[in-house]
């Protein structure tokens, strides 16, 4: 199970870009539709209803499919969508910088970005993919691939792997950075978003993302299932992402 379960990890990292990153980038772009300025908390709206809507995908599969495959279908298919999101984030960010440069806000990190804090919509939706699906799925496999006794347990093991993901990412942006330093070049994280170079680390959590997508196919393939025992139940949860930023915060 371990081989596993250690894929978990990457798809922790990816998750953390939403209460960091993403929100950042949100805090300083042009929240107004019409003539209505659009809070920034809009956004964990269309997240928890994206997520809650995603992590019935997962009752889907075990409908269609015998119960101890949908944990690693379902598994699959959010990192899939983690892929997705990543290149969605890395293409939206190139956007934002071209709009920086084009307007000269580069040495301006609290002026206003003339784009519209919709053009991220798409990749927190994503994201809330990923969370729906992954969260159900991977309490699903824990469910069903752990003795009864440990059952009680569930919540704690999928937060705890998600959880490792979120102090890898630490450990990422630190790799990361170093590497992106090689030949006197200089770091893609900087004090302001305007002079970062998140494009490039959204594509390298995308090629990550592609690498442990192939690496857990590969391991879930050769892995022995347990039959699920009858009257396991699988109530599909979405993930949540954290409430506790305001309207000009972040915690990144």
């Amino acid at each position: 199970m371990l081989p596993v379960w250690l894929t978990f990890i990457v798809i922790g990292i990816v998750l953390s870009i939403g209460n960091t990153y993403f929100l950042e980038q949100a805090n300083h772009m042009d929240r107004k539709l019409g003539k209505i300025k659009v809070p920034i908390p809009i956004f964990l709206l269309f997240y928890k209803a994206t997520s809650s809507v995603s992590a019935k995908f997962y009752s889907f599969l075990t409908v269609i499919c015998k119960k101890k495959y949908a944990p690693p279908i379902g598994i699959a298919t959010g990192m899939v969508f983690s892929v997705l999101c990543c290149i969605t984030a890395t293409k939206v960010e190139t956007r934002r910088l071209h709009r920086i440069r084009d307007h000269g806000l580069i040495e301006k990190p609290d002026e206003r970005i003339p784009m519209s804090i919709f053009a991220l919509l798409p990749q927190f939706m994503l994201l809330a993919t990923v969370d729906g699906i992954t969260n159900t799925s991977i309490s699903g496999f824990f469910r069903h691939q752990t003795p009864e006794s440990m059952h009680k347990y569930l919540e704690y093991f999928t937060k705890g792997v998600l959880g490792l993901g979120t102090m890898a990412s630490v450990l990422s942006v630190y790799v990361v950075g170093k590497v992106s330093e090689r030949n006197h070049k200089p770091n893609w994280f900087q004090y302001t978003l305007n002079k970062s170079r998140l494009d490039r680390y959204y594509l390298v959590l995308a090629g990550l993302s592609t690498v442990n997508l192939f690496i857990y196919v590969f391991v879930a393939y050769f892995y022995k299932y347990k039959e699920s025992p009858d009257g396991v139940d699988d109530e599909p949860e979405g993930g949540e992402m954290d409430e506790g930023f305001e309207d000009n915060k972040c915690c990144c």
